[in-house]
């Protein structure tokens, strides 16, 4: 297996990609619990660099802030499309922090390039027109509504498990960066390192690659349930056209 590794910023990884989340992934199921402690990291070392570093500028962002490391994500390209073999629960996380983050910088009047830019990293065009970057499958409707400024309380999310913890945490991520990016200052300067200085690798992996990348995870921490793991080995011998989502939910994800 050949792996040649991608360093990204975030900037970088939402830009030109559109993730299709696979029919065996499990729904986004991280609460408010993980966002925190994705969120502390972050703020973390942010707020080191910040009270040395104040001049909100790109160029010096880049030169004086250090880079944190947000971990791996592996993908898989097949039929023309990125999929997402690990990694989803971050980066659908941190989709919802971009959304929070264009909405502040609206409130607070940020330069329209600043606005526009944030803007770009939560959804861009395609031949079908505009599409979220993570907008894939059951993220779409949620993410159009928590991205247009809908109340919580009014988005449907119904029987869905991936719904429901992506408004739970949304409104937990809005409170946690009203509290922390109160000044216009700030909010810019985060902004900047954000999408400038937060690094994730990532690894694309062929096909027939997929069941090595599952029973890896799995043995080092991250324990799936068998049926996970049966669903990664047949990934490498299913075309990914077949229709089998509603397959997998009858017979596997509810206890079949």
């Amino acid at each position: 297996m050949e792996i040649s590794p991608d360093k990204q910023n975030i900037d970088t990884v939402f830009s030109n990609t559109n993730y299709y989340i696979d029919f065996y992934q499990r729904e986004y199921k991280w609460t408010k619990d993980q966002v925190k402690t994705l969120l502390d990291d972050i703020f973390y070392k942010f707020n080191l660099d910040y009270k040395e570093h104040l001049e909100a500028e790109e160029s010096n962002i880049v030169k004086e802030y250090s880079w944190y490391y947000l971990n791996t994500y592996i993908t898989n390209k097949s039929e023309g499309k990125t999929f997402i073999v690990d990694g989803q629960q971050r980066l659908t996380t941190l989709s919802l922090i971009l959304i929070k983050l264009f909405h502040l910088s609206r409130e607070k009047q940020s330069p329209d390039h600043l606005h526009h830019w944030i803007r770009s990293k939560i959804l861009g065009y395609s031949s079908k027109g505009e599409e979220f970057w993570m907008g894939h499958d059951k993220r779409k409707e949620t993410l159009k509504d928590l991205f247009s400024g809908k109340e919580l309380q009014q988005i449907k999310v119904a029987e869905s498990i991936t719904a429901q913890n992506m408004v739970q945490n949304y409104e937990f991520i809005s409170t946690y960066l009203d509290k922390l990016l109160a000044t216009k200052h700030r909010l810019e300067t985060f902004v900047l390192y954000f999408l400038k200085r937060l690094v994730l690798i990532n690894l694309d992996v062929a096909q027939t690659d997929v069941p090595m990348v599952f029973e890896v995870i799995n043995d080092r921490g991250v324990r799936l349930k068998p049926y996970e793991i049966l669903k990664g080995k047949l990934l490498g011998q299913i075309d990914k056209n077949e229709v089998l989502d509603s397959t997998w939910k009858c017979n596997f994800d509810n206890g079949g």
